[in-house]
């Protein structure tokens, strides 16, 4: 069988890829290795012994994607996508009993820093309004391939790279002090919240947001500054996920791409992808059936993509050992739990229906958590975690009357493959146990509610996901590995050394994160070059 294009992995940067092909008359299939839909954005009954208990494999929250025009370019409304606001979008208690809040209203996310120090409330004030006007340049750099750092260096900056009716469209730009933004680009978050706030509460709260969910790296390495500037965002859009679960955005995606007239294939690993003389050519599935096409999407990491599904010598060896160096971290897990109720807090004044508790005690515990996490090839007593009951907004998620927890950790051993493997057994049950230990803290009869639960070690991850080293951005979000670097500069646009194979997805410009973004710039390179 033949087809225009054909996209590897339905994850959701895969479905926009395809979606926005075959809005454009092309005859499109997505072939995907699982029998469930998603990639790291699915919603499954994961749990053993809790059938109707449905929970998020991967990610939770839909924030990036909010500030992309692809909901509504595919209507992605008329087929089912409802999004429900989280208020407040955080909650980060402290040891002294403490709850610091944050609400999609600023004014009263301020009211809430007062609380705690009146010259930090004021100027968080100024820096959101700041950082505000610098998050909306780079989304238009997030929506389109990156350009070059010479470009960015060059006269004018940033400026020199939008077109005069992009900037006529951004009054934001003119507001910009283009020298202080590429400063807070490069510097660590915790320098940056240390020379701009006094109180811990702050620094701790802000912290956890930036490390919990806007990036995945420890806050003292440097370029998680930018996570400042991003985090602004949230009040724009909100904290918003779907009625369903984040598998309603795939159901979604999958039903406008039918719509459309493009195909989904299930259970369909991909084994090789088909080459001849530099071009793609297709597929070739592991059960032997051979899919044609002159245009391969690849939504799977870069190194899988390019090493191990391309034939042996295809690949020049100097991008084959750039590949084989890129910087590739364990650095989360996950536990779920089907719950008969919601647990009671104790020790803080905490929402009984919460929208996400981030649970971190000082700066100071980050670095510690990290160092643990690859000296002793343990989870620390006091992991970070980010702790949700999705079903306190959405009851589909659950029998009637019951409840789910969903809990993110970090950090996790540095480890391979192969050490997860020796060590799976011994690392889940330990990290279980603290990360029980460490809830219990905040709610107390959580022990007694739970009917059955899950623990997702990165080994886990990797293998459910087909993610390396169970990392849900492909490879690290480090300066060296982020804009025209994403995942390597020959790579950057999307575009690989072999005519007609693309890449897309959290390995590539802009990253991780439930966004579209990736899947959206691929989609537009590829028909700006069939329209060339």
């Amino acid at each position: 069988m033949s087809f225009d294009a054909i996209v590897i992995g339905a994850g959701h940067n895969g479905l926009v890829v395809a979606n926005y092909l075959a809005k454009a008359k092309l005859k499109v299939l997505v072939v995907e290795r699982r029998s469930t839909l998603g990639g790291c954005c699915t919603t499954e009954e994961l749990i053993p012994n809790a059938p109707g208990f449905k929970v998020n494999g991967g990610a939770i929250d839909h924030i990036l994607i909010q500030r992309t025009p692809i909901i509504q370019e595919l209507e992605l409304d008329s087929f089912g996508l409802k999004y429900v606001s989280i208020e407040p979008m955080f909650e980060v208690p402290f040891e002294d009993g403490s709850v610091l809040r944050f609400y999609k209203d600023l004014k009263k996310t301020i009211q809430e820093i007062s609380r705690f120090s009146k010259r930090d409330a004021e100027r968080y004030s100024k820096l959101v309004e700041e950082w505000s006007h610098e998050e909306a340049l780079l989304e238009r750099l997030m929506l389109n391939p990156p350009p070059k750092i010479s470009e960015l260096l060059g006269i004018g900056g940033l400026k020199a790279i939008f077109k005069p009716s992009m900037l006529s469209t951004l009054p934001e730009a003119a507001r910009v002090d283009f020298n202080s933004m590429v400063r807070t680009v490069v510097m660590s978050a915790n320098q940056l919240l240390n020379e701009e706030f006094e109180d811990d509460h702050t620094k701790v709260a802000l912290s956890s947001i930036f490390s919990l969910i806007f990036s995945t790296m420890p806050p003292s390495l440097p370029s998680s500054g930018l996570m400042a500037i991003m985090h602004t965002m949230l009040y724009k859009t909100g904290l918003k996920r779907p009625i369903g679960g984040s598998g309603a955005l795939i159901d979604a995606l999958v039903s406008s791409l039918r719509a459309k007239g493009g195909e989904v294939l299930s259970q369909a690993e991909v084994r090789r992808i088909i080459t001849d003389k530099g071009e793609v050519k297709g597929v070739e599935l592991a059960d032997g059936r051979r899919l044609y096409s002159k245009i391969v999407v690849s939504s799977v990491d870069a190194q899988r993509t390019l090493l191990k599904l391309l034939d042996p010598g295809t690949l020049d060896e100097s991008l084959a050992r750039k590949l084989k160096s890129l910087r590739i971290t364990s650095y989360g897990m996950t536990y779920h739990a089907a719950l008969h109720a919601l647990p009671k807090a104790a020790k803080h004044e905490l929402r009984e229906e919460p929208g996400k508790l981030l649970a971190l005690n000082s700066l100071e515990q980050i670095e510690k958590a990290y160092h643990i996490a690859n000296s002793q090839r343990a989870l620390s007593p006091t992991p970070l975690l980010a702790v949700n009951f999705p079903t306190s907004y959405d009851a589909t998620l659950a029998p009637l009357g019951k409840h789910t927890l969903y809990c993110w950790a970090q950090f996790v051993p540095d480890n391979s493959p192969m050490i997860w493997e020796k060590e799976h057994k011994r690392f889940s049950e330990d990290a279980q146990n603290k990360i029980e230990k460490r809830l219990e803290e905040f709610w107390p009869d959580l022990g007694e509610l739970i009917i059955a639960k899950k623990v997702e070690t990165p080994g886990d991850l990797a293998e459910r996901l087909w993610i390396q080293r169970g990392n849900t951005q492909h490879i690290d979000p480090t300066l060296e590995q982020m804009y025209y670097y994403r995942p390597l500069p020959e790579l950057s646009h999307y575009k690989t050394p072999i005519r007609g194979l693309y890449l897309t997805g959290a390995g590539t410009h802009p990253g991780g994160g439930i966004s579209g973004m990736p899947g959206y710039n691929t989609a537009i390179t590829i028909l700006k070059e069939l329209n060339a």
